[in-house]
């Protein structure tokens, strides 16, 4: 009895449907190339400007000036769909990141500021596929955004304070990094 089809026929159909299986099933894709949609690293606001830099403690507060800044910051990134937002445990970036959870209802999570590896380990377990603010250190954001992909070197100056990096993460090469000031 003839089919009526052709080998050819049936081989194109056999390669379309296993085409449609493979790209129609995301839990085939490796989760190695699941990565943040985008991660925002800005450095906590100021502190007292009396303060001496080896005065300055975990439990050191925002200054007014620092309080400005933070409120600055939940007006700029008050549309950019973060779901997660990660401080240090010390108080100023923990002050920085309150305005904007509050506007966004989200709880930050604190994480050790010298933990980098973990930091990103945890973001990668817990928020695949998210856009995530981190709020850390002027010594610790050169090594987040290197953990993150980037390739470009990051150096911040102590007196800085308004910076903001944008990570945009690509499938199989460096994410594009964007350096902002707010």
């Amino acid at each position: 009895m003839d089919s009526g089809y052709t080998g050819e026929a049936i081989m194109h159909f056999g390669t379309m449907f296993v085409s449609v299986v493979l790209l129609g099933c995301p839990w085939l894709i490796p989760l190695s190339s699941v990565a943040q949609e985008v991660v925002f690293v800005v450095r906590h606001s100021d502190p007292p400007p009396m303060l001496r830099i080896d005065e300055i403690r975990e439990d050191t507060p925002l200054s007014e000036s620092g309080r400005q800044r933070a409120q600055a910051l939940a007006g700029r990134l008050r549309d950019a769909g973060i779901s997660a937002i990660y401080t240090s445990e010390a108080l100023r970036t923990i002050q920085t990141a309150e305005p904007l959870a509050d506007v966004l209802r989200i709880k930050g999570e604190v994480h050790l500021g010298d933990d980098v590896d973990g930091l990103i380990a945890d973001i990668k377990a817990n928020h695949p596929a998210e856009r995530v603010l981190i709020v850390g250190h002027w010594s610790t954001i050169p090594s987040i955004v290197k953990a993150l992909g980037a390739s470009e070197e990051v150096k911040i100056e102590r007196s800085e304070f308004d910076n903001l990096f944008v990570v945009l993460p690509h499938d199989q090469q460096a994410p594009t990094l964007l350096h902002l000031h707010y």
